[in-house]
């Protein structure tokens, strides 16, 4: 087995707790149709990181052509992105104590500043990928940079107004849909 085969297992693991994840909490919040209300922006955000776990999988495999020494510092470094997805999908969904609670915009509105603090470190995460594993240059990303200081604008900012997030998560839905459109790398 290559290092690398032995690294995206890992990655791969990770990423599909991730969509375990979203798939199951979707599904309970369908299962609880008529008793859930439902939050626009959540609702796009769930699609979002859908979105975001499939490109992580689908770019990892960049890495087995990128990285020729594998270290215990360039794994984690590599496992760091997929860890935090799994822990935005996580929280997603209300659990715990609140894992009967079926009023998600109540739920995201009182969480979004977590889940945007993830996302936008995420976000830092890529950009630190992209420069140090896959040679692109600081320039090529900003922007990512402007993206996460979108979120950072959010966090900071303290936006509560729905129709802000609404708005800024049908701009990053239009975003992603193009982004898969568009791409055209292959394996």
């Amino acid at each position: 087995m290559e290092p690398f085969e032995y690294v995206v297992i890992m990655t791969s693991l990770i990423l599909g707790l991730a969509m375990a994840q979203i798939l199951n909490g979707v599904a309970d919040m369908v299962a609880h149709y008529s008793k859930t209300k439902f939050s626009f922006a959540h609702t796009i955000l769930i699609v979002i990181i859908f979105f975001v776990a499939i490109q992580d999988w689908w770019y990892s495999y960049q890495y087995s052509k990128q990285i020729e020494v594998w270290t215990i510092p360039i794994v984690l470094a590599i496992l760091s992105f997929p860890i935090l997805l799994f822990i935005e999908a996580r929280i997603l969904f209300p659990t715990g104590s609140r894992s009967q609670e079926t009023d998600m915009d109540r739920y995201f509105y009182e969480n979004w500043k977590w889940i945007y603090s993830l996302f936008a470190m995420t976000i830092g995460i890529s950009i630190l990928q992209n420069v140090f594993f896959s040679g692109f240059t600081l320039l090529d990303q900003v922007p990512l940079m402007i993206y996460a200081g979108v979120y950072l604008l959010f966090i900071f900012g303290d936006f509560k107004n729905k129709l802000f997030h609404d708005v800024f998560m049908v701009a990053q839905l239009f975003v992603w849909l193009s982004f898969f459109l568009l791409d055209k790398t292959t394996l």
